[in-house]
């Protein structure tokens, strides 16, 4: 296995795969040649052709391996809405007239 940093692949060969835990929601993407995945708790295996993906559902231990060789890359869920709406409420907090200060009676 080769793990180019600057992009974020990581290149399998056969016979040496490699291990992924705890990664429930990362979606794994085949970007060149072949992988077979297979994932603890998912039934079957998978197999993926450059340009597919699949969303990892279990946090259980995936094997990814290529075959004969393949690229991947991981790519993590991001919880945009979880953001948004945290986002949306530290903007109304801070609109939000402060008690004290010459606010009596405002609507809180």
């Amino acid at each position: 296995m080769r793990m180019s940093l600057s992009n974020g692949i990581i290149q399998l060969d056969a016979l040496k795969p490699l291990a992924i835990r705890d990664a429930r929601g990362v979606r794994l993407e085949c970007t060149a040649g072949r992988v077979w995945l297979t994932v603890q708790g998912q039934p079957g295996d998978f197999y993926l052709a450059a340009g597919d993906g699949l969303c990892l559902a279990s946090n259980g231990l995936a094997l990814v391996e290529g075959m004969p060789r393949g690229s991947v890359r991981l790519v993590a869920h991001s919880p945009w809405p979880v953001r948004w709406a945290g986002r949306l409420l530290r903007r109304l907090y801070r609109r939000r007239p402060q008690r004290g200060h010459g606010t009596a009676g405002a609507a809180i």
